[in-house]
């Protein structure tokens, strides 16, 4: 979403370490946007929840909460999440809107992907008439996402916004912190290479829907993450591409190799597609449906591993 106020993304990171803290500075951002006519957004604990809708009183009503635990699920749907909010309040003739968003980070193999997505929202939305602030419980986070959190949010509210020495461009960091990397185990249920995406598709879906690894619906959507990953890496990689699949009761992991040097852009698959350019859309599209998703690339070539599982 494009700006159409004169406003630009504004990106705050917030170090807190009591409940007071919290509210106080939080409930004030919340209170200046809703005055300018704002939509006004929350996505944090059910306990901040509480808190900030104490702290705003009678206004809390025009602020919508979500439980992170619901909305902060994987990166680039939480993405589409703000995009469709953007969306609704611009046609909706607000001003813009204004974000608190307090990702979890979960366990520490997802650090590293959400400090991605973090750092991806600069690039995505730098046009866009929104105001975020991404608090961090300094007593809860572990030291490497709060060093981190400074290297993707340009300001920091101290209460006032006070620049980051630290902050690093999207394009920068995104190539210095790669995707977090998927290791499967053991001897792969398939290994072979392909030169169709079609015979590959009836290959993997035969054995997936033979072994019963997979619900129909996940095994639909690891059919079309498939057929996306498969045709780009016939399209953009080099020499012969291969599939290795490992799968359990309720768990694929596919891992597509080709000796092609992968996407140019850090970013892929970060930014919505846009609808009036046709292509670009695989990288979204598997990043939307995947439950874990790496691309890596080194002198052997490009590695494109994703998961699928049944919820």
């Amino acid at each position: 979403m494009t700006a159409t106020t004169g406003r630009t993304l504004r990106h705050h990171a917030m170090f807190y370490d009591r409940d007071d803290e919290f509210t106080t500075v939080l409930s004030a951002f919340l209170r200046t946007g809703l005055t300018r006519g704002d939509a006004a957004v929350v996505a944090s604990t059910p306990a901040n929840i509480v808190l900030l809708r104490d702290a705003l009183g009678d206004q809390a009503s025009q602020v919508t909460f979500f439980d992170r635990d619901d909305w902060y699920r994987r990166p680039t749907t939480t993405v589409a999440g703000w995009q469709r909010l953007l969306d609704q309040a611009i046609a909706e003739g607000r001003p813009g809107v204004s974000i608190v968003g307090e990702v979890g980070f979960g366990p520490p193999d997802r650090h590293v992907g959400w400090t991605r997505y973090e750092s991806a929202l600069n690039a995505v939305f730098t046009q866009a008439p929104a105001e975020i602030v991404c608090p961090y419980d300094v007593r809860a986070l572990p030291s490497a996402v709060l060093a981190d959190a400074r290297r993707t949010h340009a300001t920091v509210l101290d209460p006032q916004p006070v620049g980051s020495d630290r902050y690093q461009p999207p394009d920068q960091l995104l190539r210095q912190l790669p995707d977090p990397a998927l290791r499967p185990i053991g001897t792969p249920a398939l290994a072979a290479t392909f030169a169709d995406v079609a015979g590959l598709r009836r290959q993997v879906r035969t054995l997936v829907h033979t072994v019963g690894w997979l619900a129909d619906d996940r095994l639909d959507d690891l059919l079309l993450v498939l057929s996306e990953m498969a045709s780009n890496s016939l399209r953009h990689g080099a020499g012969r591409p291969s599939l290795h699949l490992w799968g359990a009761p309720g768990e694929i992991v596919c891992e597509i190799r080709d000796q092609g040097t992968g996407p140019d852009d850090p970013l892929a698959g970060y930014r919505p597609p846009d609808p009036n350019m046709e292509g670009s859309r695989g990288l979204w599209i598997a990043r939307q449906v995947c439950d874990d998703f790496a691309i890596s690339a080194d002198e052997a070539g490009t590695r494109v591993t994703f998961a699928i599982r049944t919820s």
